[in-house]
């Protein structure tokens, strides 16, 4: 009985390290949702609140602004905190902070007030991208790691894709203030979900084991590694975060589409933007299968194909078709997508274990301080009588320049290929 018990142990011991792995993504992938959720709900609103309290382009520009430098200022520190305190307990306080910030939205009533509780939203938030990447990068097999981020990006842009038909249902019934105390109250719910369910479990296996300190690339200096990843996205946030916040505004000013009637077209968006995600997750893999590449190999090329797809964006302030500028801000955002979840599949592969939450962090602050100063130009360009010329020409090359930027810091390894 003894013998033929012990054969199943192995089995039921790997069964159950699939479970918890794939719970932690699920958990992983709604805090993610609840992030970009409270993030966007204010753009999302902006038409209403423009006419409550009177705010200008300046006014909307300062706050989402603020917004950003928060979180980027909080990047930095936060991925050196995640790395020493651990993922549970950092993504816990985080998550619980930022929910209390969306519920405060309700209570402020000038641009003021509105600065400092998205300042604190952002505070909390910038725990979020290196405690995620700190576990992807312990808790996964690096084989699995691309794919993982994949999904774990397409959890902003089904956010995007939602949440917008979210507030047209609350709005009309809650109005603005019921609909951020809504939003922001899910993610006290989650909280709860987070620290009774996660388990933070180092990947092993019989031929891995967690080692933290070995460095994956030892050829290529770790500065470069670093500068690389952090200029990719320094140079390439501001487009995503330009979208993000001024889409709606813009379909509303183009195309006079109101807090409501913008639900299904931003929808539209930003599903395209969660299909980009999936893309970008799992196409080095299948490229690498398919055409006898070494996935590093794969996966820039797939950058670049994504880089390209982004040259159309200036044709939306051309045309007056609602649809097609509608796709093609939503490829802009799949594209974007595509180049994100690569770009964090680098970091994952390229750095040690022990230093992931800092480099992400350090990206996701250049990230955000990119996207800061983007926000701000917008307070300028999106004004009456100045073009937004200049912004779409700059976010069509924005990523050709850092795919560059990304081969010139960090080229290609020579790697052997693998024998299927």
């Amino acid at each position: 009985m003894r013998e033929d018990a012990s054969p199943s142990t192995p089995s039921l011991v790997s069964g159950s390290k699939h479970a918890s792995s794939t719970l932690l993504m699920v958990l992983l992938f709604l805090i993610s949702i609840i992030a970009y959720a409270d993030r966007q709900v204010i753009a999302l609103l902006k038409p209403e609140l423009d006419k409550v309290f009177g705010w200008s382009a300046a006014d909307y520009a300062a706050i989402s602004s603020w917004s950003q430098l928060s979180i980027a200022v909080s990047l930095l520190l936060s991925g050196w905190i995640v790395d020493r305190l651990g993922v549970k307990t950092v993504l816990a306080a985080g998550l619980g902070g930022w929910s209390l910030a969306t519920l405060l939205h309700a209570v402020v009533n000038t641009v003021r007030g509105f600065v400092v509780v998205r300042v604190a939203l952002g505070v909390f938030e910038g725990v979020g991208t290196p405690a995620t990447m700190k576990a992807v990068s312990t808790c996964f097999p690096p084989e699995a790691r691309g794919r993982v981020i994949g999904v774990l990006n397409a959890a902003p842009n089904l956010a995007a894709m939602l949440t917008p038909v979210i507030v047209s249902l609350l709005f009309p019934i809650a109005g603005w203030r019921g609909t951020v105390v809504l939003i922001g109250a899910s993610g006290l719910l989650c909280v709860l979900a987070w620290l009774l369910f996660a388990r933070i479990n180092p990947y092993t296996s019989a031929t891995h084991t967690p080692d933290t300190t070995t460095d994956p690339a030892p050829s290529l200096p770790l500065w470069r590694r670093a500068t690389g990843f952090a200029l990719g996205k320094f140079l390439t946030d501001p487009v995503w975060w330009m979208l993000l916040f001024w889409l709606p505004d813009l379909l509303h000013r183009r195309f006079g589409l109101d807090a409501a009637s913008s639900g299904l077209p931003l929808a539209c968006a930003y599903a395209m933007a969660g299909c980009g995600s999936i893309a970008g997750g799992h196409g080095p893999a299948i490229l690498a299968r398919k055409a006898g590449l070494q996935t590093e190999t794969a996966r820039r090329l797939i950058m670049l194909v994504a880089a390209c797809c982004v040259l159309p964006l200036p044709y939306v302030l051309q045309t007056g078709n609602l649809a097609l500028a509608v796709f093609l801000c939503g490829l802009t955002l799949a594209a974007h997508q595509v180049f994100a979840t690569n770009l964090f599949g680098f970091a994952t592969e390229w750095v040690p274990a022990s230093r992931t939450g800092r480099i992400t962090g350090l990206g996701a602050f250049c990230g955000n301080v990119g996207g800061a100063l983007m926000l701000s130009l917008m307070g300028h360009f999106a004004a009456p009588g100045v073009s937004l010329l200049p912004v779409f020409a700059y976010g069509a090359l924005a990523y050709l320049a850092a795919w560059l930027a990304l081969s010139a810091l960090a080229p290609p390894r020579r790697l052997r290929r693998r024998v299927a």
